[in-house]
């Protein structure tokens, strides 16, 4: 079935097929036909596709809502929980709420979550729940500080006293009451992802990560790899480009540039998690 996606990142076909690994496969492949486009662009979905989930990132600005479902089919009748009419079930992403737990408002910190996805260019709203009752308090916009490249959320009050003293005797009682934890009772709507311009002006390290996972998947499709000096097969199983199936030297001088390539594809992403997705916040 023909399929009508289009390419979520600045990297292109073109960009694959004029590279040098790419030429190093065909000729490692003892033939010197390219493959067909349409492989090499499903190739490139998929290296999209696990970017995006295995460094919790988005290729273009998306926006972030907390348990569409629930609010598609629960009783939340304030409107602060109404989904905007251009949701895009397709083009949005659903996530659960959050957890309020016992420690999120102690030390005078005024609570602190971390989002699932990063860099947070803006939180629309934030809203607590209590289940069962339908009550809802929305943050004053005002409250809020925002560490956009951890995806760190922190409430600061900002207004009167008679509003803070009626928040805190809300959420405090409600916190003692279901014993320190109001499981998926705050909803975050929150906006997230590089446009193409931050990726080719800032983070080229990611799209090169995203030809060389192209490339290797690639070369997981061609199964049979003449070595020089011999005419044996090889499947070259890259599922998960994992370490453990190492060329070790079988493709004569082809098999220092296939390890070069899955090593630093592998560096870029570990390198990523490091630096770009910050320490997770834990809770005892």
């Amino acid at each position: 079935m023909a399929t009508t996606r289009t390419l979520k990142s600045p990297v292109t076909v073109e960009e694959i097929t004029s590279s040098e690994l790419y030429g190093i496969l065909l000729k490692a492949r003892g033939e010197s036909a390219a493959l067909d486009s349409r492989v090499v662009l499903q190739k490139l979905f998929a290296a999209e596709d696990y970017y995006e989930r295995d460094l919790r990132i988005r290729f273009g600005r998306k926006r972030v809502f907390s348990d569409v479902w629930g609010r598609q089919n629960g009783s939340f009748e304030d409107a602060s929980l109404t989904l905007p009419d251009d949701f895009d079930e397709l083009d949005d992403i659903d996530e659960p709420a959050y957890d309020y737990r016992s420690d999120f408002f102690t030390d005078g910190r005024w609570g602190r979550i971390q989002l699932n996805y990063r860099p947070v260019w803006s939180i629309s709203q934030m809203v607590f729940t209590f289940p069962g009752t339908g009550t809802v308090f929305t943050v004053p916009t005002s409250w809020i500080r925002l560490d956009r490249k951890y995806g760190n959320v922190q409430l600061v009050p900002a207004t009167g006293e008679a509003i803070l003293a009626v928040f805190t005797h809300f959420i405090v009682m409600r916190a003692i009451g279901s014993r320190g934890s109001l499981p998926m009772s705050i909803y975050v709507d929150y906006t997230t992802g590089f446009s193409h311009e931050e990726l080719c002006q800032h983070h080229n390290e990611l799209l090169e990560g995203l030809r060389l996972r192209t490339l290797l998947s690639l070369a997981g499709i061609i199964s049979a790899v003449a070595a020089p000096g011999g005419g044996s097969s090889n499947s070259l199983g890259l599922d998960g480009l994992s370490r453990s199936r190492s060329f070790g030297g079988k493709f004569g001088p082809y098999s220092g540039k296939f390890e070069i390539a899955m090593e630093q594809e592998e560096a870029i992403r570990d390198n990523w998690k490091m630096r770009e997705q910050g320490i997770p916040l834990a809770f005892a």
